[in-house]
């Protein structure tokens, strides 16, 4: 079967997340793999990162205050907000015990199980949604919603345990030959500079930090230096 050009391809088969074109093997999916690969990955984290929230519920104070609170102005309040928020009700737990229920009623399967306190409750619903992403990448029509809710905890909590803002520069377009177009992915690249890798989010090519001065120089289309 030939691959149909993309410029042919009709948005119905374009993956319901991001605007990447699907390919021929992926045409029955509602997502493509690059974005499964990804909530995968992000949704497996979670566990780690929920525990690192309470790490930095104390909020810092910068020097010299006094202790005191200014006249007209409220007291600050004794704990961080953003991972209060995360890691109390309605956060990361209940966000994804959401996912799963929706999915378990989807799937016509019992009714959520009691798993005792937050974090076994996580670690059991995070281990759900890893083992049913494919089923719900490939057939669930909701998922887009899912997975856009499954970044935004990933970032909310990425960002809340390191303090540091999601700060990417750009890096050109991806110079990839995709293998159903035959033409350069051209996906527009961005990087954040505490990353370790880099990932197309058109054609899912991952460049490690060793080699992004390679990645710059084909881009720039001056000669390029041998890969580490």
């Amino acid at each position: 079967m030939t691959d149909t050009p993309a410029d042919e391809q009709q948005p119905a088969y374009r993956c319901a997340h991001c605007p990447r074109l699907l390919r021929n093997n992926e045409l029955h999916r509602q997502v493509c793999r690059v974005c499964e690969d990804r909530a995968t990955e992000q949704v497996q984290a979670l566990p780690a990162l929920y525990r690192q929230l309470e790490t930095v519920l104390q909020p810092s104070r910068s020097g010299g205050s006094t202790g005191r609170t200014p006249a007209g102005r409220t007291a600050p309040l004794p704990v961080a907000l953003q991972p209060l928020n995360l890691r109390g009700p309605g956060g990361i737990v209940s966000m994804l015990l959401g996912i799963e229920q929706r999915w378990r009623i989807a799937l016509d399967w019992t009714y959520l199980p009691q798993r005792g306190g937050y974090e076994p409750t996580l670690d059991g619903t995070t281990a759900v949604i890893v083992n049913n992403l494919p089923w719900a990448c490939d057939q669930y029509t909701d998922i887009a919603a899912d997975l856009m809710l499954i970044g935004s905890l990933h970032t909310q909590a990425v960002q809340a345990v390191t303090g540091e803002r999601d700060v990417r520069v750009p890096v050109g377009a991806c110079p990839v030959i995709r293998e159903d177009t035959g033409v350069a992915c051209a996906q527009p690249l961005k990087v954040s500079p505490w990353a370790s890798a880099i990932r197309c989010t058109g054609c899912g090519t991952s460049w490690r930090r060793d080699e992004w001065l390679w990645l710059g120089a084909v881009i720039r289309g001056l000669p390029a230096p041998v890969a580490a």
